[in-house]
């Protein structure tokens, strides 16, 4: 099969120069030079190296390996600008494709042509993609039926532009959609422009918004704002609810008329720009507290995607901690292969109020302190044992064809599950249950619990 996909990267170009062949986590498993004008690595001092580690300019985003591993669709004749671990920069036209079996992709094999040089327009080109680094809606993991509709719902709405408002906690990932929102848009070659609205004060965040006048104040420079910067692109105004009253109107007037005035300057400048806002609490007690103007939510909201909690959609954890192992795994070169039962317990009865955030700088704290290749409990914060989760729900019981004596011992097992999930050691485990310790590890003999 691979001899088959060589043949025809082969004949992809006049002269190709090298050939490269990743699994579907990105670690090389073949690396040829087919030119021998070209002096680069040799296959056995890359085999077995992420590509990203070969390559250290690279990132998940700009790597067109790790974008097809991603995608499972092929970039044809793509220019890269890439340093390697030798500190060599190169200049290359790449071709990368997907290897698939039975519908899965299991690697990918890539093509390259070496070239001298590239014009400055190309690099400039090149430069400006790579900055972006922007998410995707391949960024959003998900099995959750609510978020996946929600997905679906971006792929609609990004290609107007209209104005999207995004209501979530802090965590949920408000602008990995805001991104998703730009990268699937008609501006996506435009800018993408972020702002945290509550991280700055009024006085000066009205400056960076609308941009200044030379002179406006004691050594003010001529300068463009947001708004100007973001223009054919997309502006992101992040927790607007922080904002004055008077500053909400400013922002209204912006929306309504399309121009800017700089602060200290007469004259007004037009701008073209998609805005998407966020706010961290509810919007309709924001407007009825007066923390947000209702015209201007109105204005705002044209579209409006509320994300859930991770609370709410527990069935994504074990995916999404899969998905952080395999990050932290190539950035710190580490082979955790997973969670314990009992870390897997401690997670699916946690409230997690940081969300996905919190989650993962909990699988990077515990990449930094874990012993072995399965992070255990006593690789987690210990204060994740002193929440309990849920406790105004009640466990409803489900009858079916099970018998009392199963019921009572599926109970049981999920009485010491959570006991031990909340618990430092087996002493404090059995301290909770009010028995022995000896009894406490036969139950866990009985039930196969480890």
């Amino acid at each position: 099969m691979l001899s088959n996909y060589l043949e025809k990267m082969l004949r992809l170009y006049e002269r190709t120069d090298a050939i490269l062949i990743t699994d579907s986590n990105g670690y090389i498993e073949y690396s040829s030079m087919v030119s021998s004008d070209i002096n680069n690595f040799k296959n056995a001092e890359v085999t077995g190296k992420h590509i990203l580690e070969v390559y250290t300019s690279l990132t998940e985003d700009t790597s067109s390996i790790m974008r097809v591993l991603k995608t499972g669709q092929p970039i044809i004749d793509e220019k890269q600008i890439v340093k390697n671990c030798k500190g060599e920069t190169l200049y290359l036209i790449n071709s990368t494709f997907p290897i698939v079996v039975n519908k899965k992709v299991i690697g990918a094999i890539e093509a390259s042509v070496y070239l001298d040089e590239l014009s400055e327009e190309e690099i400039n080109h090149i430069n400006d993609k790579s900055i972006k680094n922007l998410y995707t809606l391949d960024d959003i993991i998900t099995s959750n039926e609510s978020l996946l509709e929600i997905k679906n719902r971006i792929r609609k709405i990004a290609t107007n532009n209209s104005p999207v408002l995004i209501v979530g906690e802090t965590g949920t990932g408000k602008e990995l959609v805001a991104q998703s929102i730009h990268s699937h848009s008609k501006r996506s070659d435009g800018p993408f422009v972020s702002q945290n609205c509550a991280a700055i004060p009024d006085t000066l965040l009205e400056s960076i918004l609308f941009g200044t006048a030379k002179g406006s104040y004691t050594g003010a420079e001529e300068k463009k704002g947001m708004f100007e910067v973001a223009s054919e692109g997309t502006l992101f105004l992040d927790e607007i609810n922080s904002m004055s009253m008077g500053m909400q109107s400013k922002i209204l007037k912006v929306l309504e008329d399309k121009k800017v005035r700089r602060v200290g300057d007469s004259k007004e400048i037009k701008v073209d720009v998609r805005v998407v806002s966020a706010m961290n609490k509810d919007p309709v007690s924001a407007i009825e507290k007066n923390i947000i103007r209702s015209d201007l939510f109105y204005r705002l909201s044209v579209v409006q995607i509320k994300l859930p909690p991770l609370r709410d959609r527990k069935e994504d954890i074990a995916i999404l901690v899969d998905s952080f192992i395999n990050k932290y795994n190539r950035e710190m070169q580490r082979n955790i292969t997973g969670i314990s039962d009992l870390v897997k317990g401690l997670f699916d009865n946690y409230a997690w109020p940081g969300n996905v955030r919190e989650l993962r700088n909990i699988v990077e704290s515990a990449f930094n302190i874990a012993k072995s290749n399965t992070i255990t409990m006593q690789d987690v914060p210990e204060y994740l044992f002193n929440s309990r989760v849920n406790k105004n729900k009640t466990d409803t019981i489900n009858i079916g064809d099970h018998s009392l004596p199963d019921m009572i011992e599926n109970y049981e097992k999920k009485i010491l599950l959570t006991a031990i999930s909340e618990s430092k050691n087996m002493v404090d485990a059995a301290k909770k249950l009010k028995i022995s310790r000896q009894s406490l590890q036969y139950k866990l003999n009985k039930y196969d619990i480890q």
